[in-house]
């Protein structure tokens, strides 16, 4: 294990954890600014205990409470001596491994952690759940009402760690597992319907035949929360499967079955949002976003068509099962080599005012997709491609048909396409005191986007997670243009690593506050627009570009 050292004892652990780590469970923290922000302020912080973040998800109780979970990484920024990893305050300063944190952001302005969910350990073997999802009870099938329950992910190496679980949190100071899926390779970013109980997990079984992409897509019928999953099947990339030489990963897939608009008609293709999944692979490079028809992905018994080849299909599909006439994939986007698939949001039905004069395409369907910035540390500053964020028009969704195409085209799958770029010059770090973003220290780059349905500026504005770059958000009512309107730049605090902040992820809950998480132990804020950025939501007003895509020299 990570950080292996004598234990202290009881007086000196908690000398330890006072001295070196300043915690106490729930304490209101007052609110400064980093000062390098604009139509941005923070309203709301908690350290996290110095744990670095991944990813963040709100979800409402049935009681009107907000919650908040955020998915971990493994490992310490900042070790306490005496701890193998790091103690938890919320537990006695009991020595535990990162997990899922749990906290009350009812009132944003006071934050309180409620409880910590350590990812599993199996000897010198350590996991970590960076991904959480949450359903309520009276949503999903099997569930109970009034019941909360949390999906979460184990990521490792040793098989009997790495799977997905999953956690009765209606008690949020005491989580109760109530079921899990171990034995799986590579898991990560899993997304789940609460409609049906259906996930799409990153990850492949671990029983031969093995696919040679560990990390493809997993679908699990898990609507009995109180029960291991029902496995369905196993798709991924064609070459992906067994016997075959592809080896790009899926980094995760959002199905918008659940989508407020899910009944709606897509902008051209004839059918339903509902029956769209959008999966990114790749992470940083060679990326691949597919427009994946759930539907046919899905066998009879979940409403779908697809009927199994042959009886090892599920896992051993046939090529023509995952790609051509009668299978899932409806079209895909091949990225440049330099760039991955992060994460591919759906933003659905936009009708951008520059359009509204042309006699057809006034409607778009639009996903956002980031590419992972990966160099790390103080050699890793800008020491890779620069990596950015895009809106992808899938309107066309391939040139199978006519129209909207005029012609099929070489490849049929082709029809998605690049309409804008939403990149941060590095160079406009340098209006700041800690000057150039490729100079301070830690990754610079995009990486993530919030991913609510439900939160207030879907369609209009998009946050993106921009790592040392803190959070930027675009106005995106133009998709052919996206435009910087608003950012805050976290600053680091003393349970930082000595890299350097890391902004890793964000969320936008209902209510419209934003929450950012860093990579390197600087805690959790909570955001919130304002000035010119926060009326595009409330009044549909424009708001300047701030012209960091393109700084001055």
């Amino acid at each position: 294990m990570p950080y292996m050292k004598s234990k202290l004892g009881v007086s000196a652990v908690s000398a330890a954890v006072a001295a070196t780590l300043g915690l106490a469970a729930g304490n209101a923290v007052a609110i400064s600014q980093s000062g390098e922000a604009k139509n941005m302020i923070r309203v709301g912080h908690t350290d996290l205990q110095g744990r670095p973040t991944y990813q963040p998800n709100v979800i409402q109780y049935p009681d009107g409470r907000t919650i908040l979970f955020v998915g971990q990484h493994s490992g310490s920024p900042r070790p306490v001596p005496g701890y193998t990893f790091l103690p938890n305050p919320l537990n006695h300063n009991a020595d535990e491994n990162n997990g899922t944190m749990i906290i009350d952001v009812t009132d944003p302005r006071n934050p309180v952690e409620k409880a910590l969910i350590p990812a599993p350990v199996n000897g010198k073997s350590v996991g970590q759940s960076q991904m959480a999802r949450m359903c309520l009870g009276s949503q999903l099938p099997g569930g109970t009402p009034g019941k909360v329950y949390l999906l979460r992910n184990s990521q490792s190496g040793n098989l009997a760690i790495s799977g997905y679980q999953i956690w009765d949190v209606t008690d949020v100071e005491h989580p109760v597992k109530t079921s899990e899926q171990m034995g799986l390779r590579s898991t990560h970013k899993v997304w789940w319907e609460c409609s049906t109980g259906i996930i799409y997990a990153p990850g492949s079984l671990s029983t031969p035949p093995l696919w040679k992409e560990s990390q493809a897509m997993l679908v699990y019928d898990w609507h009995d929360v109180n029960n291991p999953p029902h496995y369905i099947r196993t798709f991924g990339l064609p070459g992906g499967q067994p016997g075959g030489t592809v080896t790009t990963s899926l980094h995760g897939a959002i199905s918008a079955h659940d989508h407020p608009m899910a009944a709606q008609k897509l902008a051209r293709a004839d059918d339903v949002i509902g029956n769209r999944i959008y999966a990114a692979w790749g992470v940083g490079d060679d990326g691949v976003i597919t427009i994946i028809d759930r539907k046919k992905l899905l066998p009879k018994e979940y409403g779908g068509t697809w009927v199994p080849a042959t009886d090892d299909s599920a896992n051993q599909p046939l090529e023509s099962e995952l790609i051509g006439p009668g299978s899932p994939t409806v079209g895909y986007f091949t990225m440049s080599p330099d760039q991955g698939g992060h994460t591919s949001m759906p933003v659905f039905g936009m009708k951008p005012p520059s359009y509204g004069k042309y006699n057809e395409f006034q409607t778009r369907d639009v996903v956002v997709v980031t590419s992972e910035a990966t160099a790390d540390g103080k050699d890793g500053r800008c020491n890779e491609a620069p990596h950015w964020a895009f809106t992808l028009d899938v309107t066309v969704e391939n040139s199978m048909s006519v129209p909207p195409g005029t012609k099929v085209e070489h490849d049929p799958y082709q029809g998605p396409m690049v309409l804008g770029t939403m990149s941060v010059d590095p160079r406009s770090g340098e209006q700041n005191k800690r000057g150039n973003f490729c100079e301070r220290g830690a990754r610079f780059g995009v990486h993530s986007v919030e991913e609510n349905f439900n939160n207030p500026y879907y369609g209009k504005l998009t946050a993106i997670a921009y790592f040392n770059g803190g959070i930027r958000i675009w106005d995106i009512r133009e998709p052919q243009a996206p435009r910087e309107v608003a950012f805050y730049v976290p600053e680091a605090d003393a349970l930082t690593d000595p890299d350097g902040y890391m902004t890793n992820n964000v969320e936008i809950d209902n209510r419209g506050y934003i929450y950012v998480v860093d990579r390197n132990g600087a805690g959790m804020d909570i955001l919130e627009l304002n000035g010119c950025a926060k009326q595009i939501a409330d009044k549909g007003q424009t708001c300047p570009d701030l012209g960091n895509n393109n700084a001055a020299r």
